[in-house]
């Protein structure tokens, strides 16, 4: 369900004004996780909107209603949104104003995915890729997970520019402690062709999922361009995006 709402942002939807909605839940466990307070299935809103958690789809609808032209879009994230029984019927809620929407997944979802992409629900999606594939248990918690995040791979690449319409980047967080150079050629294999590619350092804050592993400094920008250049033969795009 919905947890929590931004009503506006210029950087969580590329190139657009948006307003952002939270889904509460997550299959996966992430350590450098942003998002730790909404993971669990009865988290509460934060507080960072005045939307009221009595009947939040209904109140967001409405403030979309009444903004949708001050606005391009919504960027829908989590926790992990396509785990959301409603999730289908919000988003076309959404279209039906007028209004673009991005949807931010860690990939766990392909069946989900594809019918959201096949009915043409989304217009840009951001996939996160945690790690190479041999690495992909140390963030989930089922190892069935791991196909499914293959499969979402071949959906996006299959409905994504050039060939379909559908905007979309895979992303990662880099942190020091999980990933190494060689990690980077291995996703660049697995990915190679992708139109773009995000490169995300890990930045602390009080919310982070494992504080004592990941501890409090920030990835460091010679790692982050060094992967940017392992990547760069492999993707028509590379962002570091800070």
């Amino acid at each position: 369900m919905i947890c929590d709402f931004m009503p506006v942002s210029v950087v969580d939807f590329p190139g657009n004004v948006a307003a952002t909605v939270f889904v509460s839940g997550c299959n996966f466990r992430c350590p450098y996780c942003h998002n730790s307070s909404i993971i669990g299935s009865k988290s509460g809103f934060s507080g960072r909107t005045s939307v009221l958690p009595k009947s939040p789809s209904e109140e967001v609808i409405n403030y979309l209603k009444r903004r949708k032209k001050l606005i391009d879009g919504v960027c829908i994230t989590g926790g992990e949104p396509t785990l959301w029984r409603g999730l289908k019927e919000f988003i076309t809620e959404i279209k039906t104003l007028g209004l673009k929407v991005k949807l931010d997944t860690n990939g766990s979802r392909p069946d989900v995915l594809k019918e959201l992409l096949q009915e043409e629900l989304i217009d840009y999606v951001a996939m996160d890729i945690k790690a190479p594939i041999c690495k992909y248990r140390l963030f989930t918690l089922d190892e069935r997970d791991i196909l499914n995040v293959q499969k979402s791979a071949e959906v996006i690449l299959l409905y994504g520019t050039p060939n379909g319409k559908i905007i979309y980047e895979f992303r990662t967080t880099v942190h020091e402690k999980i990933l190494e150079p060689n990690d980077f050629v291995l996703i660049g294999e697995w990915l190679s062709g992708a139109s773009k590619y995000v490169l995300q350092g890990y930045r602390y804050s009080p919310e982070v999922l494992d504080v004592n592993f990941c501890g409090t400094k920030p990835c460091d920008i010679y790692f982050l361009n060094r992967a940017k250049t392992v990547l760069s033969k492999y993707f028509k795009e590379i962002l570091i995006r800070s």
